[in-house]
């Protein structure tokens, strides 16, 4: 299911509790708007869940779609007294899972060597002026991180940026003609890299530009972890 079908899964539902209020307002139905609401909201966790199993290549996000889904389920089963379904359980269980994929994404994460520069409650801005591009660590939390690649004087061979964003953002701009791979995973955020995004519970994405024909071999690699926030890789003309 494309983002377009599950457009249309959503429109669906919202034009049915059109139908329902209609129909109950000229006496035709007995509609109860807040027992509809508390019984079968569960329903959008649901259609959420088929549409990232069934997302395009590019979204599809079989973990945050199954824990949807199953999410959805207990609810409704809850909701409509099929289980027994106690919410302390539920929040007992999210957060140390959150906490596990977010200790396993980090763990993924290359060991680079090179300066860290942290963005707390605040920003690193490198978009106005020249600046010399080193392989390093960029950690935004509750802040911001702006880099652009076009204007940073970059010599040949790999540079390895691993950028962090905890509850805050990384946004990267970079040239068309340059060569970068871009990897990386978020827990309860989304990543945006070189056209090809994912997001939700725990996403990951994979993108690469080939750069010029005929380069001088200068690679940049990005390795993106993302925790309630966001990494933007997007290619602009210089």
């Amino acid at each position: 299911m494309s983002n377009s079908r599950g457009n249309w899964w959503m429109g669906l539902l919202i034009i049915l509790l059109g139908v329902g209020f209609l129909l109950g307002n000229f006496g035709f139905l007995e509609f109860n708007m807040s027992h509809i609401v508390r019984t079968y909201w569960p329903v959008i966790l649901l259609v959420l869940g088929i549409n990232y199993l069934q997302g395009g290549k590019e979204r599809r996000n079989y973990i945050s779609g199954f824990i949807f889904i199953v999410l959805g389920l207990l609810f409704l089963g809850r909701n409509t007294g099929i289980l027994a379904f106690d919410m302390r359980t539920f929040w007992q269980m999210f957060w140390p899972v959150v906490l596990i994929l977010l200790g396993l994404s980090f763990m993924r994460g290359p060991q680079i060597k090179g300066r860290s520069n942290w963005a707390v409650m605040g920003g690193v801005d490198r978009t106005n002026e020249a600046w010399e591009l080193e392989s390093g660590s960029y950690w935004a939390f509750m802040g911001g991180v702006d880099l652009d690649l076009r204007r940073a004087v970059i010599g040949e061979g790999d540079y390895y940026l691993n950028c962090n964003a905890v509850m805050g953002g990384v946004d990267i701009t970079v040239p068309p003609d340059l060569t970068v791979n871009c990897e990386g995973t978020a827990v309860l955020g989304g990543i945006e890299f070189l056209g090809k995004g994912n997001g939700g519970i725990f996403a990951s994405v994979v993108a690469k530009q080939p750069g010029a024909t005929g380069d001088d071999g200068t690679v940049v690699h990005i390795y993106g972890r993302v925790f309630m926030g966001g990494i933007d890789v997007n290619v602009k003309e210089r």
